[in-house]
């Protein structure tokens, strides 16, 4: 299993679970049909481990991953809940339960725990990826995931997606913080094929009225994926000080059927 070769783990891991079936091997098990794509008796014997050993942090964080992917985002977080109790300095469970609460969207207590993660262990990505997705809902928290966001940006210079986030945060504390261009320009450039970075790029040179380069990024953006409403609502008013009458219209057009109730 930990070499990726789950097809040849799973006979090996029937045959164990037969002999003993302890909460040890049944986790196995269960990772290994999840692995060759059977969720569902998988997750039955990811059950029976966790089950049998709730504290165990490996077997509840394994058990929470299983419910997180069938959605049962309550089972997860009190099972993460529970065994994190007994690990309070444990970085997966603390990272699953603020995923599983963010599921629920209880976004106050997922930022908590994502800074817990960040905390216990500041080199995991996710927990930054998450915060720079809940800003709008980060309230006094604000500062600390900033604070947060510098660090990670400045241990990691030739990762695109820290100094995306470190940008974004800027900008949700001062929409016309002078540092974010540069930053979001570094990004577009470490990581030339994310659709978010030029988006978030034409969006502060919307703010600044460079609408020429504002209107290039967003085309960008769009281009790398047009399914993303947002720059299409950005474009649709670049497009409108321009004078670009007829594209504005089409770029509204669109933005309105991706976000009309059901989907494109």
């Amino acid at each position: 299993m930990n070499a990726g070769d789950a097809a040849h783990a799973l006979p090996l891991a029937r045959r164990a679970a037969a002999q003993d079936a302890s909460p040890l091997a049944e986790n196995l098990l269960g990772r290994a049909l999840i692995a060759t794509g059977n969720d569902a008796e998988g997750t039955r014997h990811l059950t029976l481990a966790w089950e049998g050993a709730k504290t165990d942090p490996q077997i509840a964080f394994d058990f929470t991953q299983a419910a997180l992917k069938a959605g049962d985002f309550t089972r997860a977080a009190d099972a993460a809940a529970a065994a994190r109790a007994a690990n309070p300095k444990d970085a997966q469970l603390t990272l699953a339960l603020g995923v599983a609460r963010y599921g629920q969207r209880r976004f106050e207590d997922a930022i908590v725990e994502f800074l817990k993660t960040i905390g216990i262990d500041p080199r995991i990505d996710r927990p930054y990826l998450f915060l720079s997705r809940m800003l709008d809902q980060a309230g006094t928290h604000l500062e600390e995931i900033v604070r947060d966001d510098e660090a990670w940006a400045a241990r990691n210079p030739q990762n695109a997606k820290a100094q995306l986030a470190l940008a974004m945060s800027l900008l949700a504390v001062n929409n016309k913080d002078a540092r974010a261009e540069a930053l979001l320009g570094r990004a577009v450039a470490l990581e030339a094929g994310d659709w978010e970075s030029h988006y978030q790029l034409g969006v502060v040179l919307e703010s600044k009225h460079d609408y020429a380069r504002a209107a290039a990024e967003l085309n960008k953006s769009i281009a790398l994926d047009g399914k993303q409403p947002m720059p299409h609502y950005h474009l649709a008013r670049v497009y409108d000080r321009m004078g670009e009458k007829e594209k504005a219209a089409a770029e509204r057009e669109i933005h309105q059927r991706l976000t009309a109730p059901g989907g494109p």
